[in-house]
């Protein structure tokens, strides 16, 4: 019974460690800086993204500048020939006018597509400004919320090195197949061991048979609860069972 004696109040010391480490992972402050990291690389990749979409528009307006540039050059030639003296034959004035009229045509749909263009990097830049803007806000908040974490943790993390001081201290005295078993049963459920508590366990609640109730309070062998599989300790006093 002594060496279950020991394990109990190992496993109460492991339980105050596992809690800790929770209120370290479940802290406001964790959580925030979580959110605000998930938030820093999906803007990150945004931005990844809107700068790859601006080389194509700069691009596509560079193309568009070298065509509205053509088209004016290609007037200029027509203007050419309108004004000097060659004689020109009906055919050819014809030609000139037809060129000259697709050639207008074009040239106001570029303008158009320049416009067009123009307004949407205009746009797209002040979109592009609004999202930097707010990652440098949110990494500022980030380092602050940082500080408020790592003041959390320090506090935690003190009072954990204690409890786990205490705790190994502890299992040093309990026999390696026993707290083999202890961390065995502990990967699966916790906490590892269960009072017998009005015949039943004190883990599952289930009824036990009057003869493992028996060799529980012998305390000779340790006895797992047929139903959870829970090391079963029996306790005499109930009041002296810590709250």
């Amino acid at each position: 019974m002594e060496r279950l004696e020991a394990l109990w109040k190992y496993q109460e010391l492991d339980l105050l460690v596992d809690q800790y480490n929770l209120e370290k992972k479940n802290s406001d402050s964790r959580q925030r800086l979580l959110k605000i990291k998930n938030y820093l690389i999906k803007q990150e990749q945004n931005l990844v993204s809107m700068d790859n979409n601006a080389d194509m528009k700069l691009d596509l307006l560079a193309k568009l500048h070298q065509e509205y540039s053509n088209i004016k050059d290609r007037i200029q030639i027509q203007l050419a020939k309108l004004e000097t003296d060659e004689v020109l034959s009906l055919e050819e004035l014809d030609e000139l006018t037809k060129e000259g009229l697709t050639l207008k045509n074009n040239i106001r749909k570029k303008e158009e597509e320049l416009e067009k263009l123009t307004q949407d990097l205009k746009k797209f830049q002040r979109r592009l400004d609004d999202i930097r803007k707010r990652v440098a806000s949110a990494k500022t908040e980030y380092v602050e919320v940082k500080k408020d974490y790592d003041a959390e943790v320090k506090k935690i993390n003190e009072e954990l090195l204690k409890v786990k001081s205490q705790r190994d201290k502890i299992g040093e005295e309990i026999s390696k197949p026993l707290m083999a078993k202890y961390k065995n049963i502990k990967s699966s459920k916790s906490p590892v061991i269960s009072l017998l508590s009005d015949n039943q366990c004190d883990g599952c609640f289930m009824s036990l048979a009057s003869l493992v109730i028996q060799r529980v309070k012998d305390g000779k062998k340790i006895v797992e609860c047929e139903n959870c599989g829970r090391i079963l300790y029996y306790r005499e006093s109930e009041e002296s069972i810590p709250s």
